[in-house]
């Protein structure tokens, strides 16, 4: 009955999709170097949109300057296939999933790799975070929702790649200046200040931004400040080299933790008692340095090179008193170089990339009770260690109308812990996830602006440090962890119109092992443990439609119907096999219009939908589906060369309650953190 189901939406989405591409192809349409305007490089090699071989998504946030910005969740929404949660808890962070992928994170981003100009923001053990990215200076983001772990290794099960303001915006005018203030329901702040010079061959761009409120839940302030340099030098036309620089300090984020669903429905602003209690929370500082330079070595060669230093200062309160204080020094680094060519012989061209990675995680962890005032006694002090080493080969071959996309990747991780506390025994370890991935696709146009593609790849995700450190046995290594594996398909169409209209429908189909779930202990409630299950499958559908109806109005949709379940696994005795994979709705969809009333009003109306979302594995309890409305106007006044931009916006305007994090596997029922009700924001961008 399942697959039924599964294939007569497939039917019926390919019923309704088929006329709008029939009816694009019925316009006159240019030559195909005109209407590949969209480009992406999260393939390595960059290329047009329409020219890769795989579902790859393109967003240039022209809206950014309409919504909050509090979290990255407020752009990627307009993505098919990308699923987020936790928009509010600052302590938490953002948890992203990409075809499911990333769903079982205890906080940030898990099993999807972060990219941030040209640098990973994700560690070599495959945990990114977002508190240190500034929203308001992205101007580009791309997502590859297959598996990626041939072109970006450990914890690819999807990419995000993320461009923040460059040179590029010197292009008409040397120098620019923009500020922000603005106030947010629940007495949120938010001061911004970007300034950008260009002098002759030299550029930089200079952002900071501070933000702080109360939450919505009781419990849950939050204050963070960040400070972004960017400096690029032009030594030549084909010669390039950046400094990147990056600081984040969030002194105060309190956590009001999950609570059972009578509490959810009856107090649903109220924190958990236990986390007010023994100070939940967190306290975060981070420094991240990078440099990067490109140069043109001959006619058909690029050479790309970067290297970095990130540094990262953690301290947590769990809600318990046994080990329950956490402090963590984090120390990432690495870097990689490529060389880019290309060669074309009797109408057979072919693209390639070879490259490296090197990549070094040093995390220094300890743990001690949490006695509210003063550091409790020490429970575990041990030093974590990720080594990671890539070599990857990306192919592009276009024959006659036949395109192909490969490539090829062999990673080392070596994993160690070594324990220092050794009162109760040595419990250091050592594990080597070694790993060979690949992908192929497979492109061909049946009309001029719209293509066919198909592929295969694979991904792998090791355990984290912090997963391999938290032992359910009291140890401090968890060496039964194994790295999850998986194999990604998938077939589709996407197209441009004349009016670069853009349009895409994929099928995919996800086989999984070793799946890595989370789950909590009566002895150890809000600690986090992890263990391998046995097989899991992804299918869905995924449709995006782009257009520009006329000057005036523009509009975006996307959806995603998502079956994702256990195939293989066995739980204290209860066979799961044929279980939806928790945290994960089982349809999405997302509509948004920018209207444009008169020359100065500018409305920006969005349409969110959930489908529903279990918060176990056993499937006995789950969110209903929802349905959020957004609405924000700006105003816009020019002076001269100034710009006079004050905005109103509601979030949430019918005040649909829902979970906005739902913590999976929790004990005691403990999934719903409450999202908050209308939310009210507005503010002033000047623009000078």
């Amino acid at each position: 009955m399942r697959y039924f189901i599964f294939f007569k939406k497939v039917g019926l989405i390919i019923l309704v999709f088929l006329p709008i591409v029939l009816n694009a192809q019925t316009d006159s349409i240019p030559p195909l170097v005109q209407i590949e305007t969209i480009e992406v490089s999260a393939l390595k090699i960059k290329k047009p949109w329409l020219r890769a071989a795989t579902s790859v998504y393109q967003l240039t946030p022209n809206f950014k300057d309409q919504i909050p910005q509090n979290s990255l969740q407020e752009l990627i929404t307009d993505i098919p296939g990308v699923f987020s949660l936790n928009a509010n808890n600052q302590v938490q962070d953002l948890r992203i999933s990409i075809r499911g992928f990333g769903s079982r994170a205890a906080f940030g981003v898990r099993g999807v790799k972060l990219i941030v100009d040209g640098i990973p923001e994700t560690t070599a053990d495959g945990q990114g975070q977002l508190d240190n990215l500034n929203l308001p200076i992205i101007e580009n983001i791309e997502v590859l929702p297959g598996g990626a772990s041939a072109l970006y290794g450990n914890a690819s099960g999807g990419v995000i790649n993320i461009s923040t303001t460059d040179e590029n915006t010197f292009r008409d005018k040397p120098k620019f200046t923009e500020a922000h203030i603005g106030w947010q329901a629940y007495k949120g702040q938010q001061y911004q200040f970007t300034t950008g010079r260009k002098f002759n061959k030299t550029s930089f761009i200079f952002h900071t931004e501070h933000q702080r409120g109360d939450g919505y839940r009781d419990y849950a302030r939050y204050r963070t400040t960040k400070f972004n340099l960017r400096v690029g030098h032009k030594f030549s036309q084909n010669s390039k080299l950046e400094l990147l620089l990056n600081y984040m300090n969030s002194p105060t984020a309190e956590d009001p933790g999950g609570v059972d669903l009578m509490s959810f429905n009856e107090t649903p602003r109220a924190a958990r008692d236990r986390n007010v209690e023994f100070l939940a929370g967190e306290a975060i500082q981070q420094f991240k340095g990078a440099l990067r330079y490109q140069t043109k070595i001959g006619k058909d060669l690029d050479f790309n090179t970067y290297a970095f230093y990130s540094a990262r200062g953690f301290t947590g309160r769990l809600p318990f008193a046994n080990s329950g204080l956490v402090d963590l020094e984090r120390n990432f680094f690495g870097g990689g170089s490529s060389l880019n060519g290309k060669k074309t012989i009797n109408g057979f061209a072919w693209k390639w990339q070879l490259g490296y990675e090197v990549l070094g995680q040093r995390d220094d962890r300890k743990r001690f009770d949490n006695s509210l005032v003063n550091t409790g006694e020490i429970r575990l002090s041990q030093k974590e260690q990720f080594s990671n080493a890539g070599l990857f080969w990306a192919n592009d071959f276009y024959w006659k109308k036949w395109i192909i996309n490969s490539s090829v990747r062999y990673d080392l991780n070596q994993i160690k812990a070594i324990d220092n506390f050794l009162l109760d025994g040595d419990d250091s370890g050592q594990l080597d996830l070694n790993n060979f991935n690949y992908s192929v696709g497979l492109a061909y146009p049946i009309q001029p602006s719209t293509f066919i593609f198909g592929n295969l790849s694979t991904s792998f995700e090791t355990p984290t440090l912090n997963e391999l450190s938290n032992n359910p046995d009291g140890s401090g290594f968890n060496s039964a962890l194994n790295a999850q594996t998986a194999n990604h398909y998938e077939l589709g169409i996407k197209g441009l119109t004349h009016k670069n209209d853009r349009y895409q429908l994929s099928f995919f189909l996800i086989n999984s092992e070793q799946e890595l779930l989370p789950f909590e202990l009566e002895t150890s409630p809000g600690r986090l443990f992890y263990r391998n299950v046995g097989r899991t499958q992804r299918r869905g559908i995924e449709l995006l439609l782009q257009r520009t109806f006329n000057e005036f109005l523009s509009g975006s949709t996307n959806w995603s119907w998502q079956d994702f379940t256990f195939t293989d696994y066995e739980l204290d005795g209860n066979n799961l096999e044929g279980n939806n994979l928790p945290g994960l709705p089982n349809f999405q969809g997302n509509i948004r219009l920018a209207i444009q009333l008169g020359n100065r009003f500018y409305l920006n109306l969005q349409q969110q939908v959930w489908g529903k979302v279990y918060t176990n594995d056993l499937n006995d309890e789950f969110q209903k589906a929802k349905t959020v409305t957004n609405l924000s106007l700006k105003f816009k006044l020019e002076k001269g060369k100034s710009s006079f931009l004050p905005y109103l916006g509601i979030n949430n305007l019918f005040r649909t309650r829902y979970a906005d994090n739902i913590r999976i596997n929790a004990f005691g029922g403990r999934y719903y953190e409450a999202a908050p009700g209308t939310f009210l924001f507005g503010g002033l961008r000047i623009k000078f």
